[in-house]
């Protein structure tokens, strides 16, 4: 009797390459990058002291010094390494914005082209929701190592400020650094998780909901920036106060002698 069929011979199993793991100096870095992120995050940037990131670590002083230089450099790189990704896709999506059509709807896709990305980031990822923490605490600080990063938020921000400008051309540039101001901090402070919903102990909403508050600082932050960029601004010299349709009164001077009369 013939042997039965085993089928198709199969082909011998691919072999597949070895991952290879990534070089110490490198795990060791972003071992730095994350317990630092944890702390200035949670204790700010005075209150975190090397000494305290690398014992979190695990790892010597001289491990900070070897990659990053000073307390400084740690922390330029540690608010670096979110925003690179960050901008990046807040600018291709504003590059996706149309160029004509409604104002209305080309301000709305700017707003949410500066929106959406946090939320696009933040799902699913705990050190990026660490990051908005910290980077909602040190906005609003003036510490002197903020000179260092600088340079990497103005950028975006002049691209934002410029695209405002084309939708509301009549708008001068004190209102486009308005409203970008006030799209940023809107933004900064709705994914803070700063637990201020919370503390009203409502169950409505919640910090961690960051779809839903996405959804209404977007609309939020259209509106508001639409009536900065569309309200007449006060000419330049004017106190503000509405001026007198008529000459002011003039009244005679008293004599001395009513004057002590009265």
């Amino acid at each position: 009797m013939p042997p039965k069929s085993q089928g198709p011979a199969l082909a011998p199993a691919a072999r597949l390459p070895k991952l290879r793991a990534a070089p110490r100096g490198d795990r060791v870095r972003e071992a730095i990058l994350d317990c630092a992120e944890q702390l200035f995050a949670e204790r700010g940037f005075y209150g975190a002291s090397i000494r305290d990131i690398t014992e979190r670590a695990e790892l010597r002083l001289a491990a900070v010094n070897y990659h990053f230089g000073t307390k400084e450099g740690l922390f330029r790189d540690v608010l670096l390494r979110r925003a690179n990704p960050l901008n990046a896709r807040r600018l291709e999506l504003l590059e996706a914005v149309a160029s004509g059509g409604p104002a209305g709807s080309r301000l709305r896709a700017v707003t949410e082209a500066f929106v959406l990305p946090v939320v696009e980031l933040a799902r699913g990822s705990a050190g990026f929701r660490r990051y908005l923490a910290l980077v909602a605490q040190v906005a609003s600080s003036r510490l002197p190592v903020l000179a260092l990063v600088a340079a990497h938020f103005n950028h975006v921000a002049e691209r934002f400020m410029a695209a405002l400008g084309r939708i509301y051309p009549a708008a001068d540039e004190a209102q486009r650094l308005e409203a970008y101001q006030l799209l940023l901090g809107a933004t900064l402070y709705a994914f803070s998780g700063n637990q201020r919903l919370e503390s009203l102990g409502k169950e409505a909403r919640r910090s961690q909901e960051i779809d839903a508050l996405a959804a209404s600082v977007v609309r939020f932050a259209a509106a508001g920036i639409e009536a900065v960029l569309t309200t007449a601004r006060p000419r330049s010299g004017s106190s503000g106060r509405r001026a007198s349709s008529s000459p002011r009164r003039r009244y005679p001077a008293r004599s001395r002698a009513a004057r002590s009369r009265g």
